[in-house]
């Protein structure tokens, strides 16, 4: 069976959030029929870009604390602020993984710790080995994806349940492994690889953090 080229609206919202943000079906809908616009183009392949970012909810305007306090130690260096965190994000994630059962880190099959020491070494030189025969795109995607995954599980398990959207500005913003993932951005951006490429312009950061940062 034949498949017809395909037809993408780009949106700048978070993963798990295709419409944007919850209970507001008038931004919903904007976000619908501009997708369903796609079909009146005579053909594929189309990728149009929504305009329009997600609005933020009244617990992203309060903001998110980190769910532990992160100490300032004499080793101050971004690997070294980096691996502090994971494991002081470590009792906050155990309590996650019980509450729900499961864990959705693993991807790279490295421990968090691992995957933040390899993510270091790589900001720094980039002929790292890759994982299990993946090209080094594929291999920094997954702990990458791990590294989110893990911070991301840790702070949803801070007293109160704070909103997604503030989690999302509290890791980007506040963390040295959001400030890791923007090097390493700068670095794909850079780079000749067609994988780093590939990565910096599909799931590594947000537009709209980018944006932010700019």
């Amino acid at each position: 069976m034949a498949i017809n080229p395909p037809r993408a609206l780009w949106v700048s919202f978070m993963l798990g959030r295709p419409f944007g943000v919850p209970n507001d079906a008038a931004f919903q809908m904007r976000v619908l029929n501009a997708a369903l616009r796609l079909f009146e183009a005579p053909s594929g392949p189309v990728l149009a870009d929504y305009p329009e970012d997600a609005p933020a909810s009244a617990e992203d305007a309060q903001g998110v604390s980190c769910p532990v306090s992160f100490a300032q130690a004499a080793d101050s260096s971004p690997g070294a602020a980096l691996a502090r965190e994971v494991e002081a994000l470590q009792p906050w994630h155990d309590r996650a993984r019980d509450r729900r059962g499961h864990s959705m880190v693993g991807l790279s099959k490295l421990s968090p710790l691992a995957a933040a020491q390899v993510l270091s070494q790589f900001l720094s030189d980039q002929s790292i080995a890759t994982i299990d025969g993946l090209n080094i795109g594929e291999s920094i995607k997954l702990i990458c994806e791990d590294l989110r995954t893990y911070y991301y599980e840790a702070a949803a398990a801070r007293p109160g349940t704070p909103d997604a959207d503030a989690i999302q500005n509290w890791f980007w913003r506040d963390t040295a492994c959001g400030h890791a993932f923007l090097a390493l951005h700068k670095i794909c951006v850079a780079s000749k690889d067609a994988s780093l490429q590939k990565l910096q312009a599909t799931s590594l950061v947000p537009r709209s953090v980018l944006l932010e940062t700019a």
